[in-house]
């Protein structure tokens, strides 16, 4: 079950953050994974019959997949830990490294999940990648702050973890336009470029006052008491419900020229993704153990991701997806006003967009599962966390005297996931035309 993984970290400021990386308390040294009923053979048996056999060829083919440091690719280390890819035949080497889009386009890597606007970017430049199947439709994008800035006065005029050239992110631009603060980075912060580890480090030392990631390093922050989350950037028009106007924001790829030559593989790579999606709503708890000892983070930090992933923010872990979640995905830039000139787009969404590769490994529609594995019934969305808590241990057998994950501020805000925080009273405070009556055409 264990998989010795490369941990490709490309580091800002190298000597403070080896430094501080010395301080990190909240490290997964030694999680011992909780032994739960799951035969992945069994999982995969009703889809056999859509399996073409192996040629003996490619029995002995590494399939080299990656992902980022986020929490949004969690998929790929389920897959590995759950023995889903053995099961199926595969031999798959992971490698985390935030180089996945580059290494996708060259073919190093057939197979990674990474963030869409990068793929989207390599892929309008002739590179050979496809999107077969869902993974992360929104949300889980953050804005943290010390726990001692009380107002958002406090928050503008300080450095913060983006640069220039993010001043037309839609994450970004939405976050202001929630909190009520100015968008122009350049005018109102002080601009850094780094990546979220780095950033989250930086904060811990007081070197950094504000900024933006994806988890784990939002519950780090907040389980060790240096930072709190203000704001949660969607990027979709998502409904209150959680349940409609998802768009596209992390995704899962596989390399078209691999795919062609390697259509077994690449259909039991596709079955296997959807499978470790599944795996996260039928044993949360231990799904929450392998993120936290692939991240080496704690399983505190892992249950509040896991929580936040499939249950407070809505199902946002998903293989459904359509062209609606394209177009949701496309109609954010005219609902936040990003010039057309500073907009990510697909040239080809039927080139890019391949979902027959989820009618070929037969996998049934993410709600379907929903439905038929009874998960609203099991755990609704939006629970409170200590319900939410109490669930995945009944599920996975574990004590409930257990301490894991039952820090206080967790456990008492019910389902509430942004700290409160007094206004913003100065100028320049972004509205999104989707507010103001401007919508721009797209």
């Amino acid at each position: 079950m264990k998989h010795k993984r490369v941990l490709a970290l490309a580091l800002a400021g190298v000597m403070l953050i080896s430094a501080l990386a010395a301080c990190h308390d909240s490290q997964g040294e030694g999680v011992e994974l909780t032994e739960v009923t799951y035969d992945p053979a069994a999982e995969i048996a009703p889809y056999l019959d859509n399996l073409p056999e192996i040629p003996e060829a490619d029995k002995d083919y590494v399939v080299e997949m990656g992902y980022n440091n986020c929490d949004h690719m969690v998929a790929a280390i389920i897959g590995q830990d759950t023995g889903l890819y053995k099961a199926l035949g595969l031999n798959v080497n992971i490698t985390k490294t935030g180089q996945v889009a580059a290494a996708m386009a060259s073919g190093e890597m057939v197979v990674g999940y990474a963030g869409f606007s990068g793929l989207i970017n390599n892929y309008n430049k002739g590179a050979r990648v496809i999107m077969p199947a869902g993974s992360h439709l929104g949300g889980a994008m953050y804005l943290v702050v010390s726990p001692d800035v009380e107002s958002l006065d406090d928050v503008v005029g300080k450095t913060l973890d983006l640069g220039p050239d993010s001043q037309y992110s839609t994450f970004w631009l939405e976050i202001c336009d929630k909190l009520g603060i100015p968008s122009d980075i350049g005018t109102y912060y002080q601009g850094s470029d780094m990546g979220d580890e780095d950033a989250m480090m930086a904060l811990r030392a007081g070197q950094l006052d504000i900024f933006t990631c994806c988890d784990p390093y939002a519950s780090i922050a907040e389980q060790e008491g240096f930072g709190k989350i203000l704001a949660t950037a969607w990027h979709a028009d998502v409904k209150e419900d959680k349940s409609t106007g998802w768009g596209i924001h992390c995704g899962y790829y596989i390399n078209a020229d691999f795919a062609e030559a390697h259509p077994e593989l690449a259909t039991r790579l596709v079955l296997a993704h959807c499978l470790a999606i599944k795996y996260m709503y039928q044993h949360p708890y231990s799904a929450a153990e392998m993120f936290a000892e692939t991240f080496g983070t704690s399983v505190d930090v892992g249950l509040r991701t896991m929580y936040l992933k499939t249950n407070a923010e809505g199902r946002t872990l998903c293989w459904t997806i359509d062209e609606s979640n394209m177009e949701n995905y496309e109609h954010w830039y005219d609902q936040l006003g990003v010039p057309e000139e500073e907009r990510t787009l697909v040239t080809d969404v039927d080139g890019f967009m391949d979902l027959s590769w989820l009618d070929k490994c037969g996998i049934e529609d993410f709600q379907t599962f929903i439905n038929e594995e009874k998960i609203d019934e099991i755990q609704p969305v939006g629970m409170s966390y200590a319900d939410w808590l109490y669930m995945a241990e009944t599920v996975d057998g574990i004590d409930h005297e257990s301490t894991v994950g039952k820090l206080d501020k967790w456990m008492e805000n019910g389902n509430k996931t942004e700290s409160p925080i007094e206004p913003y009273t100065g100028d320049g405070v972004y509205v999104a035309p989707m507010h103001s009556g401007e919508e721009q055409a797209g």
